[in-house]
């Protein structure tokens, strides 16, 4: 690692079981356990009568109390007066749209994941009883809410102890840390392994711990009002501001009360190239949170940092950030151990062909259980370096949508010369080679802001000679088998001006 500057689970989760909070921390008791169905089916009732004006019917109450024992729709249809089609295929699928608009949250309620909602919102009653007959609502020890998406399973977690040590010092002391870096390198395992570790420690020092997936890139009113809920489920998202400054303000609020960790997975979705707006509500949205006074963290993960940060990093906001590399060698040969490849020698030269990416090792894997029947030797007598469909996606976009004509010289000039001379390129030579042997003129600031922005993009690998300080690049074998093959003709299709052919 390079220093630089949901949806609910179950409970209980093994992960994650230590950092749910339930009536458990409250009254001593197991939440989930004491929960009735009635209790459960008051509260629902309740919430869809104020929404549509009229009751759960009969036939919708057996439905519910079936899916919440978790019996299947022919077991309920056995003991009830509806059949199975009826059950099934009429009410079921009416019923779970009402109660995701209901209480889904913008989450789908399922019958599988129906018992898991009910138990959400009848903690949410208790809560908001308890803070009307005003009571101090008060939670002993650290509350995670995963939505939006699925936290990484951290059960098989490999090495990153060094990692883990820096960012739990850092987590009290940044008001934001940011984690970058290819897809598979394992950000967000990282950071899921860090809310684990927090949640475990024999004195708490966070309050609230919160899991927010923004892949999907939602309107910056709408996480701020589910970030709010999220950190104080007493408060009614309904009596939020309705202007997005003023919502901002009510979550700071909430931030300076309680201290938390704020985890938004693959941030960098929420700056979307072709919305201009958006990218500017974001930017103000992230420099309140870095500028004003409060005393929570945001942990941002994404394959890169947008540019909108450089301006904030400039003005010395409180924001540092971390590149993730690849497993170290010890780490990755335990992942592979652990999938049944034995071999020292050939796994080190996995480990070096992929960068120790567990995500393009664990393919690797696959491919060899799937083509090659889990025989090692067999793979490795017509051994091949293969590109992972996440890789390729990010590379068809880089070279279809992003980068520019100089980039595109640099990356295919780089990789006919690392497949020539299997040596890394030196500025000098990469300056000299461009103008004089290519004949494409680039002066020596564009030359460097290009390297800047493909480094930043992790295409590029540089390194520096400890004698004498000369830099040179080179290409992660993945990306210079991507160039060579070009499989989707993104290469060298949008610059006609192209002067450079690599064999294949």
């Amino acid at each position: 690692m390079d220093f630089i500057a949901g949806q609910e689970p179950k409970i209980p989760d093994p992960s994650l079981s230590s950092v749910i909070t339930t009536e458990q921390q409250i009254l001593g008791q197991t939440f989930s356990a004491t929960v009735t169905f009635e209790e459960a089916l008051a509260s629902v009732d309740n919430l869809v009568f104020a929404r549509i004006a009229r009751h759960l019917s009969e036939a919708e109450i057996t439905l519910l109390k079936g899916a919440w024992n978790d019996c299947d729709y022919e077991e309920i249809a056995q003991n009830s007066p509806y059949s199975v089609n009826y059950l099934q295929r009429n009410l079921a699928p009416q019923l779970w749209d009402l109660l995701s608009a209901t209480v889904g949250n913008g989450e789908r309620v399922s019958k599988k994941k129906l018992r898991d909602f009910l138990e959400k919102i009848t903690y949410k009653k208790y809560l908001t009883t308890k803070a009307a007959l005003g009571e101090e609502v008060s939670l002993d020890n650290n509350f995670v809410q995963v939505s939006g998406g699925q936290t990484p399973d951290v059960s098989n977690f490999y090495g990153r102890t060094q990692e883990l040590s820096q960012l739990k010092e850092l987590i009290t002391k940044q008001r934001c840390i940011a984690l970058v870096g290819v897809p598979g390198v394992g950000k967000s395992t990282l950071a899921a392994k860090l809310l684990t570790e927090l949640s475990t420690e024999a004195q708490p020092r966070f309050d609230c711990l919160i899991w927010k997936s923004v892949a999907h890139a939602p309107l910056v009113q709408d996480l701020v009002a589910e970030l709010v809920e999220l950190i104080q489920p007493v408060k009614i998202s309904s009596s939020l501001p309705t202007y997005n400054q003023a919502m901002i303000t009510s979550l700071l609020k909430q931030l300076e009360l309680r201290r938390c960790v704020l985890v938004l997975d693959e941030f960098d979705a929420l700056f979307q190239r072709n919305n201009f707006e958006q990218r500017l509500e974001y930017r103000m949205f992230f420099r309140r949170l870095l500028e004003e006074q409060h005393q929570s963290c945001l942990l941002l993960t994404g394959r890169v940092l947008p540019n909108e940060f450089d301006s904030l990093i400039r003005i010395k906001l409180p924001i540092q950030y971390f590149k993730i590399k690849g497993l170290e060698a010890d780490a990755a040969m335990q992942l592979l151990s652990s999938k049944g490849l034995l071999d020292p020698k050939k796994c080190e030269d996995l480990i070096k062909t992929y960068r120790g990416n567990p995500l393009e090792l664990q393919a690797v894997v696959k491919r060899i259980d799937h083509f090659f029947g889990g025989k090692t030797e067999i793979f490795f007598a017509n051994q091949t370096t293969f590109v992972s469909s996440e890789f390729q996606a990010i590379l068809n976009e880089m070279f279809g949508q992003i980068l520019n004509g100089i980039q595109r010289q640099i990356m295919i000039y780089l990789a006919e010369e690392i497949a020539l001379n299997y040596q890394p390129v030196s500025f000098v030579k990469l300056l000299m080679d461009l103008n004089e042997t290519l004949e494409i003129p680039i002066s020596t600031s564009e030359l460097v802001q290009a390297l800047e922005e493909l480094e930043r993009q992790s295409l590029i690998e540089s390194n520096k000679d400890p004698l004498t300080k000369e830099i040179s690049f080179s290409l992660q074998p993945v990306i210079k088998k991507y160039i060579k093959t070009d499989p989707m003709g993104l290469v060298r299709a949008s610059d006609a001006s192209q002067k450079l052919v690599i064999a294949s």
